[in-house]
C-alpha cells in the first residue's frame, strides 16, 4: 500500500535592515523605576523643572479621528496606559524642536518605543518600531501648515511634524491610543549610566573597536559613559548585523532595569539624586507626564513588575519587496499585536505548557516531521487509518505500506539518530508506543502500528522565538548573538 504524502509548508524569512540604537530608552525605563524613591519639596520644584513640557495632544496636531482608549476595567483602579517614547538626535534647550511652533529643522528620530503598562500593571509590554519601517504618514501640522499625506520611512514623521506627526502616524497605522509621550535626548545617556555606577554586559570574546573606542574582555563587565555608549552603537560585534545589535541593546536594558531596581540605588541618596537630576534633564513630554508627582505615580505602579513579565518585542516585519535597505510590517502578526495592545489583552498570547517527554519540553512540531506508516498489526487498513489519523494532527505522510512482520503487539516509532527529535514528538504523540533506533532512516521516523493502536493525540511544543526579537527581561544578558 502507499499514499500521497502532504505538502510540506514551505516558510520564508527576511533580514531587515534597522539602523539605530534604542539606548536613550535606559532614561526613561531607569526614571520610572526609581522616581518614586525621591521625596521632599525642593527636589520635587528642582527635577520637575528639569523636564521640557510640550503640549501636542491637540487636534490641529493629532488630529479629530483617533483611536478609542480602552476603558478602565470596574474591578481595577487603573487604566491602561501606552506612552510612546521618542529619541531625538538634537536639542536646543527644553522643548525646542519638538513642538507645533518650534523649529524642527534637522531633528529626527531614533527608533521609537511603544510602552503599554496594563491595567492590572503585574506586566510590561515595550515595542520597539524600526526607523527604517515604510508607513504612510498622514497629513500633519508643520511650521508653515499642513503636509501632504506620503508614504515613507517611519522616522520621517518626526521631521515633518515632530512629535505630534508622529503620534498621528502611530495612531492611524496601529489603532492603539497614545496617552502621553516621551522625548529623551541622547546627550544624557553616559550621565544616567554613570549616575547608576555603571550596567553589566555580557560578550563571548573581546573586542576592540578603534572607530567607537570600544574595548571590552570577553565574559561580563561593568560598563559607564563612552563605553556604554559604545557598546549599544557599536556593530563590530558578531555579524555585525542590525539584529544582532537591537538584541544586545535589549540585553542591555533588561541588565539596567536590574541595577535600577537594586537597593545600591534606592538606598543612596547621593546616587539617587544625581540619577534623577541627569534623567529629567534628558526628558520633553507632555505637561501632564511632565508633573514630577504623575510620573511618581507611575513609578510606584510599575515598580512591583518583575523582570520576568517584562517583554520587549520589534514590531513584526519583512524585508521590504521594493526597497532591501527598509522594511514593512508582517500585517498578520503586527495586527495581533496592535489589537492586543488596543484591548489591553495579553501579548504574546500566553502558550500552553508543552509535551514532556524524557523529562524535556517537544521541540519539532508535527508539520516539520515526515513519517512512513507500515502496518504490522495483521489487520487491513490499519496503516491507512493511521496514516490519515497522523497526516489530520498536521505530520507529513510521505508513505503507507506493511511491516516485515504481522505480529506487533505495540506501536513501535522507528528512527535514526538525524531524527530523534522528530521521533520524540510522534512517540509522544501515539499512545503506549515505544522508540527504536533504526541506523539508515534519516530524518524520516518510521510507525510501525500494532495492534495497540489507539489513534494519535494532540501534542504542545515549546514555541522559539521569532523573527520579532520578543526578550523578557529576566532573561540572562550572555544569551545574545555575538
Amino acid at each position: 500500500m502507499s499514499d500521497t504524502a502532504p505538502p510540506e509548508e514551505q516558510i520564508s524569512s527576511g533580514h531587515p535592515r534597522l539602523r539605530r540604537t534604542v539606548k536613550w530608552l535606559a532614561v526613561i525605563v531607569a526614571l520610572l523605576v526609581v522616581a518614586g524613591a525621591a521625596t521632599g519639596f525642593y527636589l520635587y520644584q528642582r527635577f520637575e523643572g528639569n523636564i521640557g513640557k510640550v503640549d501636542v495632544f491637540t487636534s490641529d496636531n493629532v488630529g479629530t479621528d483617533r483611536p478609542t482608549k480602552v476603558a478602565r476595567p470596574a474591578d481595577v483602579e487603573n487604566e491602561p496606559l501606552n506612552i510612546l517614547v521618542m529619541g531625538s538626535d538634537t536639542r536646543a534647550g527644553q522643548g525646542r524642536g519638538y513642538g507645533p511652533e518650534a523649529e524642527i529643522t534637522g531633528a529626527r528620530s531614533d527608533t521609537t518605543l511603544l510602552v503599554h503598562l496594563p491595567a492590572d500593571r503585574e506586566s510590561a509590554l515595550v515595542v520597539s518600531i524600526p526607523r527604517d519601517t515604510v508607513l504612510d504618514i498622514p497629513s500633519c501640522k508643520t511650521q508653515t501648515g499642513q503636509s501632504t499625506p506620503y508614504t515613507d520611512r517611519f522616522n520621517s514623521a518626526f521631521s515633518t511634524g515632530g512629535p505630534g506627526c508622529t503620534i498621528k502616524t502611530v495612531e492611524q497605522n496601529t489603532g492603539v491610543f497614545i496617552d502621553h509621550f516621551i522625548i529623551v535626548d541622547f546627550s544624557g545617556f553616559n550621565d544616567i549610566v554613570d549616575a547608576l555606577g555603571g550596567v553589566d554586559v555580557c560578550l563571548p570574546e573581546a573586542v576592540v573597536e578603534p572607530k567607537s573606542g570600544l574595548n571590552l574582555k570577553a565574559g561580563t563587565t561593568t560598563v559607564t559613559g563612552d563605553q556604554a555608549l559604545a557598546f549599544v552603537r557599536v556593530r563590530a560585534i558578531g555579524t555585525g548585523s542590525d539584529i544582532d545589535r537591537i538584541d544586545r541593546q535589549q540585553a542591555f536594558l533588561s541588565s539596567l532595569i536590574t541595577k535600577a531596581k537594586s537597593s545600591n540605588t534606592l538606598l543612596n541618596p547621593v546616587k539617587l539624586v544625581r540619577f534623577l537630576e541627569a534623567a529629567t534633564k534628558s526628558l520633553t513630554t507632555d505637561p501632564e507626564l511632565a508633573n514630577l508627582n504623575r510620573m511618581r505615580q507611575i513609578a510606584q505602579e510599575v515598580r512591583g513588575i518583575p523582570p520576568k513579565d517584562i517583554t520587549f518585542v520589534t514590531s513584526p516585519w519583512i524585508v521590504n519587496p521594493d526597497d532591501p535597505n527598509t522594511v514593512v510590517w508582517n500585517k498578520k502578526k503586527t495586527n495581533a499585536l496592535w489589537k492586543a495592545i488596543a484591548a489591553d489583552e495579553s501579548y504574546p498570547p500566553p502558550q500552553p505548557d508543552p509535551t514532556m517527554i524524557d523529562g524535556k519540553p517537544l521541540r519539532v512540531p508535527p508539520a516539520s516531521v515526515s513519517v512512513r506508516v507500515l502496518n504490522g498489526s495483521g489487520t487491513d487498513g490499519r496503516a491507512t487509518t493511521a496514516a490519515a489519523e497522523l497526516a489530520a494532527k498536521g505530520y507529513s505522510v510521505i508513505g503507507v505500506g506493511v511491516a516485515e512482520s504481522s505480529d506487533f503487539i505495540s506501536t513501535v516509532v522507528r528512527y535514526d539518530k538525524s531524527g530523534a527529535d522528530a521521533a520524540r514528538t510522534v512517540t509522544a504523540a501515539i499512545p503506549g508506543s515505544t522508540r527504536v533506533l533504526r541506523p539508515g532512516l534519516g530524518t524520516t521516523v518510521e510507525v510501525v502500528v500494532g495492534d495497540d493502536w489507539q489513534g494519535v493525540d494532540r501534542v504542545v511544543v515549546r514555541q522559539p522565538r521569532d523573527s520579532t526579537g520578543i526578550r523578557q527581561a529576566n532573561d540572562n544578558i550572555c544569551n545574545v548573538p555575538g
